[in-house]
């Protein structure tokens, strides 16, 4: 039997990756994933992902494609992969495809989450999972900044370096079709009671270097009232990364989901008991996430 395309849905925790995409001498996603693979396989395997995650940015909705000498089904091989993987990735499903299919260049929609712990004592707990911002911050004027950025837009404003300077020729035109925020409920006995946890929810057909954390970066100067909600609009029509404020950090950025043609997005507001409010390995208190960990678990003990 040949090799046959298979797509593979992940997740991972990015705290002590280098990235998702392959690096020489460094530890990434991919790497870890490709070699995983090729010990199963018994030869090279080259994959291709959905999303392209930098240092430290997590997923739980990544997805890889690639051809493989498979021989045994594909549960047998998403649990066979489980045994074998690190502990800060975890394979969700392996799945069979039809020629043609490419995790990135098939896509039509991917979504990400930010997640910010407002407040002053640090957040044990989520630490690797959220950006802690030392202040109140106004969510309302935050959304209010935040629905400037729904429709075709072009974002140089929030491109990573060499595509966010006037001139440079390269295409920063995006259609993001969903951008919000909401406070999340959780459960962490804390010393700060006035503290809370933030998530900014944003879906588009594709997403530039960087795009997200520098977006988040520019709502929190929103939202402690160094600028005003038109500001965000008035940044976005300058099309100059130059006038924008630092990106936000790394850990509070997932990549939540990716879509293809033929799947239903479900973009509604996310209703209350279905909310993985952490990201971590048990560090969960949402039921969604509780039933991924413990799926997770299962396939994990199935394997060994």
């Amino acid at each position: 039997m040949g090799a046959q395309l298979f797509r593979i849905d992940f997740g991972y925790d990015g705290t002590e990756f280098a990235g998702s995409q392959r690096q020489p001498g460094r530890r990434t996603v991919q790497g870890v994933l490709e070699e995983a693979l090729g010990r199963l396989t018994g030869g090279p395997v080259t994959l291709v992902l959905a999303g392209r995650t930098d240092r430290g940015v997590h997923a739980v909705g990544q997805v890889a494609s690639g051809e493989l000498a498979w021989k045994r089904g594909p549960e047998e091989l998403a649990r066979a992969l489980n045994a074998v993987l690190p502990d800060d990735v975890v394979v969700y499903r392996v799945q069979p495809v039809p020629p043609g299919f490419n995790a990135r260049r098939s896509a039509r929609y991917r979504e990400y989450r930010y997640r910010i712990w407002s407040g002053h004592a640090p957040p044990l707990l989520l630490r690797r999972y959220a950006w802690r911002v030392c202040a109140s911050l106004d969510v309302e004027a935050m959304q209010a900044a935040a629905a400037v950025l729904v429709g075709t837009r072009d974002l140089r404003s929030f491109a990573g370096k060499g595509l966010g300077i006037p001139g440079s020729g390269k295409r920063s035109v995006r259609t993001i079709t969903v951008a919000r925020w909401r406070p999340l409920e959780q459960s962490i006995d804390r010393v700060d009671r006035g503290a809370r946890l933030l998530e900014f929810q944003i879906g588009a057909d594709a997403f530039l270097p960087h795009m997200v954390r520098n977006i988040v970066g520019a709502m929190v100067a929103v939202g402690t009232g160094e600028r005003t909600p038109d500001w965000l609009g008035e940044l976005l029509e300058a099309r100059d990364r130059r006038l924008a404020p630092p990106p936000a950090p790394p850990q509070g950025l997932v990549l939540w989901r990716v879509a293809y043609s033929g799947e239903e997005l479900d973009e509604r507001p996310p209703e209350p008991g279905h909310n993985p409010v952490s990201y971590g390995r048990g560090e969960t208190y949402g039921s969604q996430a509780e039933e991924e960990s413990q799926n997770s678990a299962h396939l994990r003990r199935e394997a060994r």
